[in-house]
Order: C-alpha cells, then structure tokens, then sequence
C-alpha cells in the first residue's frame, strides 16, 4: 500500500512539474495542492505547490514547510529567503516564536507561522546546555572550602571527597578543558585539606584544652 502511495504522489509530482514548464499554471497548481493533501511530508510536493500558488502568503507558506521537511535544499532555501524579505516590504516586524539549529520561526501580521532559514551558526542557550561532567567535583570542594571556612573540621573529611571524585572522573571521556578543570581542583582540594590540618587542630585545642 505505501509503495503504490509513493508512485501515485511521483506521478502527480512529474506531472505537476511537466505542466509548470508548458506553462499550465493552473494545472499545476492544483495537482501540487492535491499532492500535499495525499502526501502532507513530501518536501517536493509542497515546494512545487509554491511555484503555482496563486498568493504571496501561500507561496511563503509552501516555501516554509518545504524547508522544514528538507534544510538541505539550495533551491528552497534561496527561493524563501527572497519571499520573506518581499514579505519584510510589506510587514517590516515579524514576532519571534522559536529556533533549531537550522531555522528560525516567525509568525507574521497575518497569523502566518514562517520558517526563515539560518545563516549561523546554532548557540545553544546557556540555561539548556548540558551540566559540566565535572559538577560533583565542585560541589564537594565548594562544601570543603566552606568548612575551612568554619574552622577546618568539615574540610579535613570533606577536601578528600572532592579528590576522589576528581579522580573518580578523570576516568571519565572528558573534553580537555574539564580534565584540566577537574586537576585544578584536585591541587585546590589538596591545599584546603592541608590547611583544615592546622586550623582544625587550633580549634581543637581552643575548645578542649589540656
């Protein structure tokens, strides 16, 4: 059933396309809009359907789903980005709506959803991107620092926690920036912990005298 699916959606799309280029418009345009109908995912069927439609907004909004189903394509890509900005002309603010790594989504005057192609690089955004492997490692040498802080008592069992989780991780795939994070902490660690030995001792003494 789905191979006889596909070859009846080739046939409409060869045949709308023959009748595009002997300047059947009409024609074409409505085989195209039938064969978005039969096949809604068929990036072809949808840019071919852009070539015949009969307004401005139809045609950007074939061109936008035609490049949502397939970023890759050179035609689509060029052909939208010359049909936003004529749509820029007549509507100079279009409101953000949201973005992936190859597009932009917008929603026009018109309550018209657009996909604008990307022509950088995709940032991830700071809140979203992936916790440092690294984290429990900080954590640990945060509490250690604190509990030199307080007199060194809780950075004697504390600072050693954060070394073993350093080591621990190192055995880790890391990327080489955490694994030179993760030494730093290990040399800091090392420093907390040997001074938590002195103080937490002075503190001992002052609360329990001899």
């Amino acid at each position: 059933m789905q191979k006889e699916l596909q070859s009846q959606v080739s046939r409409m799309l060869e045949e709308a396309e023959r009748s595009a280029q002997q300047g059947e418009r009409e024609k074409a345009y409505q085989i195209s809009l039938d064969a978005t109908s039969v096949a809604p995912d068929e990036p072809l069927a949808w840019y071919l359907r852009s070539q015949s439609a009969p307004s401005h907004e139809e045609r950007l909004m074939c061109l936008s789903r035609a490049y949502a189903l397939q970023p890759a394509r050179v035609e689509t890509q060029a052909e939208l980005r010359t049909a936003v900005q004529e749509l820029l002309k007549k509507e100079p603010f279009l409101a953000y709506v949201h973005e992936t790594e190859e597009l932009y989504q917008v929603r026009s005057g018109r309550d018209l959803l657009i996909n604008i192609p990307k022509n950088r690089a995709y940032e991830t955004p700071y809140l979203k991107r992936d916790p440092s492997p690294a984290k429990p490692a900080y954590r640990w040498l945060n509490f250690a620092l604190f509990g030199l802080l307080l007199g060194g008592i809780g950075a004697v069992l504390l600072a050693p926690i954060a070394v073993f989780q350093v080591l621990r991780l190192q055995a880790s795939p890391l990327l080489r920036g955490d694994r030179i994070r993760l030494w730093i902490v290990f040399i800091v660690a090392l420093l907390i912990w040997l001074l938590s030995i002195p103080i937490s001792w002075l503190l001992l003494i002052r609360l329990y005298p001899p």
